[in-house]
């Protein structure tokens, strides 16, 4: 799999398979995030155990949308915590089937638990690297998958998922929940 020049990809091809317009976005500097969300999302880790640290609850998937090639693994999601099924980020995820174990392939195409938590429990070696944090200025699919926005700005970001020899296991865009 390589990795799309669109910081968007795959939440741009997503949207416009729902011929939704694109998102009105900024690139921003890591220093310019406010808190909390400079906690949650600078890191080279996974966003699965930020989340679950911040909202003291294990997180699950709830998705929206996705297609299967065999090779490939595209979804619309939103992660929401079990406790009580908040909404706590809105993205979207191409896997690289291809990268994984077999075992794990399975978990990944239930759609219900987040990639970072299957890659951590089945001690999958992994890096992440962040290409781009983002200001995103919420519109109606994002205040739908949230339930309500009282904010001007969300804050995200787009990122990459490297297995061993630097292989991609995924390209994310993560847009996190109001703080």
């Amino acid at each position: 799999m390589k990795v799309s020049p669109d910081v968007l990809y795959p939440l741009s091809l997503m949207r416009a398979s729902r011929n939704l317009p694109g998102l009105s976005f900024e690139k921003v500097e890591p220093q310019d995030l406010p808190e909390p969300y400079l906690s949650l999302l600078v890191h080279e880790g996974d966003m699965t155990s930020r989340l679950e640290g911040h909202h003291e609850s294990p997180v699950k998937v709830r998705r929206l949308r996705s297609s299967n090639n065999g090779n490939s693994y595209l979804r619309e999601v939103i992660l929401e915590t079990e406790d009580d099924e908040k909404a706590v980020e809105y993205g979207a995820i191409e896997i690289n089937l291809e990268a994984l174990p077999k075992e794990a392939v399975p978990l990944v195409l239930a759609s219900h638990l987040p990639l970072g938590g299957i890659l951590n429990d089945h001690r999958i070696p992994y890096s992440s690297a962040p290409r781009a944090f983002l200001k995103v200025a919420p519109d109606g699919p994002i205040v739908e998958a949230f339930g309500t926005v009282e904010a001007d700005y969300l804050f995200g970001r787009s990122n990459v998922i490297s297995g061993l020899g630097g292989v991609v296991i995924a390209q994310i865009v993560e847009i996190l929940s109001p703080a």
